[in-house]
Formats: C-alpha cells, sequence, structure tokens
C-alpha cells in the first residue's frame, strides 16, 4: 500500500458520532388516509486526530454536518389499492430531496402487483471526501458533488411466477477507482483513491423465479438478468445469475416419522470485471484487469427431521476438484472450496 509514516504497528483510527431527532405531526382518517408531516435535525463528527500538511495542500481532520430536513408523507388504503407516497427536503445548505413513491394492487391472495419510484439527491458518504491513514498515499480531503438517483422498480407475485425489473439512472456516481502507477502495479503495491464519474450510468434488471413440481420432485429457478450502460467501465456486473435447485422431499416409515428432503444446487453467474477488495479503507474498489466468474458451482444437501429432532448435511462446492481451482469471490480472493457443513437440532418437548 506504498511508503507509510510509520514502520510498524500502523493502528489506523477514525472516530464518528452522530445525534439524530425527529418530531412529527400524524393525522388519520378512514376515509382520507394517513398524513403525516415531520421535521428532523441530524448532526454528525467525523474525525481525526490532527491536520496533515502536504506540498500540495492540507488534508482537514474534521468533518462536521449539521442537516435540517422537512417532508411529508402519505399513505392511503382502499380495497385492492394501497399506497405510499413520501417526500422530504433538505432547508439547511445541503441541497438534499428524497421522493419515494410505491403503490400495490392485490388482485387476490395470489396474484399482488407492486410499483416504486425514487429520486434521491444525496451527500457523498463521508470515507469520499475525507480520510486519513499511516499510509502516505491513503491521505485525501475533497468537496465532491452530491449523488443523484432515478430508480423505478415494479414486482409482480402470481401463481405461475414471480418477477421484478428494476430501472435506475446515476448520475455524479462516487466509487474508489486503482491510481497505482505501472511502477507502482509491478511492485504489487495497491493505491486507491475517491472518484466521482462525470457521466451517466444506466441499469436495468429482470429477475424472474418460478418452482416447478413433478409429484415428489421440485426444480426450483432464479435467474437474473442485469444491463448496466455507460461510456467508462464504472459499474460493472455480471450480464446473468442463475440459481437452480433440484431436490426431492417425501415422508417415510409408519405414521410419517421421518421426512427427508434432498437435493442438488446450482450456482453460475458471467463473466465480468468484478470489484476488489482494499483492506486499508475498507472499501471495495474498480478494477479493470481481471475478470471472474464463468464458474459452475454445485452444493448437495439433505434435510431430515425424526420426530422432534432435524438434522442438516450439506456439501458445498463438491466439484471444486473436478470443474478446476479456477473459483474466486472477488479478483484476488478464491470463495470457497469443498466444504461439510452439518449440524443437529433437538428439541426435547414439543
Amino acid at each position: 500500500f506504498g511508503e507509510s509514516f510509520v514502520n510498524s504497528e500502523i493502528n489506523d483510527q477514525t472516530h464518528y458520532n452522530k445525534i439524530y431527532n425527529k418530531v412529527g405531526l400524524i393525522y388519520e382518517n378512514t376515509t382520507l388516509g394517513k398524513f403525516q408531516f415531520f421535521a428532523d435535525d441530524f448532526r454528525s463528527n467525523y474525525y481525526y486526530n490532527k491536520i496533515l500538511i502536504f506540498d500540495d495542500g492540507a488534508v482537514l481532520n474534521a468533518l462536521s454536518q449539521n442537516i435540517n430536513n422537512v417532508g411529508g408523507q402519505y399513505e392511503y388504503q382502499k380495497n385492492k389499492w394501497n399506497g405510499k407516497f413520501l417526500y422530504s427536503r433538505s432547508v439547511t445548505n445541503q441541497s438534499l430531496s428524497n421522493l419515494d413513491a410505491k403503490l400495490k394492487y392485490d388482485f387476490n391472495d395470489k396474484i399482488k402487483l407492486s410499483f416504486q419510484y425514487q429520486n434521491i439527491n444525496k451527500l457523498p458518504n463521508n470515507n469520499y471526501n475525507l480520510y486519513q491513514s499511516s499510509y502516505i498515499q491513503y491521505n485525501w480531503s475533497n468537496d465532491f458533488k452530491n449523488e443523484k438517483i432515478n430508480s423505478l422498480s415494479a414486482n409482480a407475485l402470481t401463481p405461475w411466477f414471480n418477477a421484478s425489473f428494476q430501472y435506475s439512472i446515476l448520475n455524479d456516481h462516487l466509487y474508489f477507482n486503482d491510481i497505482s502507477t505501472a511502477e507502482q502495479i509491478v511492485a504489487h503495491t495497491q493505491i486507491v483513491a475517491p472518484t466521482q464519474y462525470d457521466k451517466t450510468i444506466n441499469y436495468v434488471s429482470v429477475k424472474a423465479n418460478k418452482e416447478f413440481k413433478f409429484g415428489k420432485f421440485a426444480l426450483d429457478n432464479t435467474i437474473l438478468y442485469q444491463k448496466v450502460e455507460q461510456q467508462d467501465d464504472v459499474l460493472n456486473v455480471p450480464e446473468l445469475v442463475t440459481r437452480n435447485t433440484i431436490y426431492y422431499s417425501g415422508y417415510f416409515f409408519k405414521k410419517n416419522a421421518l421426512f427427508l428432503q434432498t437435493g442438488i444446487s446450482f450456482n453460475y453467474f458471467t463473466k465480468y470485471l468484478a470489484n476488489e477488495y482494499n483492506p486499508v479503507i475498507g472499501e471495495f474498489f474498480v478494477q479493470n484487469k481481471k475478470e471472474i466468474g464463468n464458474y459452475p458451482n454445485f452444493d448437495f444437501f439433505i434435510n431430515a427431521k425424526i420426530q422432534r429432532t432435524r438434522i442438516f448435511f450439506k456439501v458445498e462446492h463438491f466439484n471444486s476438484s473436478i470443474t478446476g481451482n479456477n473459483f474466486y469471490s472477488s479478483p484476488n480472493n478464491p470463495s470457497r472450496d469443498f466444504t461439510i457443513r452439518f449440524g443437529l437440532v433437538w428439541n426435547f418437548f414439543n
């Protein structure tokens, strides 16, 4: 992580305290619905014990915030309709706002639809604007713009399938970026810094779930498709993620003394430029050098219940030695290897 102010016993510490108070008034009417008006006060201190002076400027020792918001919320429920609408806005110097509208319609107990629209203008996380460390290049003091997020989502629960859709537009997106020089990369030195993306990111995802049953056998499927439209590789996600489980459930012996459920789960996601973890800041950062994914993961499990006793047995990733040692949870961190887990729950009384 580069040169440091001290040679050993590095012990970076960040201090943070906050206080939050909210006062509100609620009026509820069986015909009109529920009205809520509120005002809140948020105060915080994010600080270190020193100011750092460098040739190109100073890194401050504290970031204090005093934010006041006012807003209202309206809830309405009539027959099969249920809605909740929230709007809040800051009245202090920070330009903050939150618009959140939710609408739900229940055709019946088995078919339910819900929609949500959210527009957020929020402050950057504190560690983007201020950070201090014993590692020299991990010190910064910034004044980034607010992040703006527009998001539209829909969910459907039906007897035939469950599905969800999300479309988000991100502006002034903040992320941690790898800024290591060529010489530092050769020396295996990792330097990251906060960066604000000045272009628009469009994200869309569609998720579907369906379980098929054939007597005592069942096949449970969950598939997620997601796509990002951006000029640079900033928000990176796998395009396809799938989880499929085939299992058997049944009772055995007299009076159904034994209930047994056993099956195999399959997990998979396509290749993508996954974010890497940096332990100095405790955050993931964007990297564009190594892809992970396109690797199958199989688990075998048994669940059994004998009267008041339950037994769990799971063999995770049993294909690890068969399909090759090329499985990662992040570019430089392998995911779990072949693992056996088991457990026992014994209830002495009904």
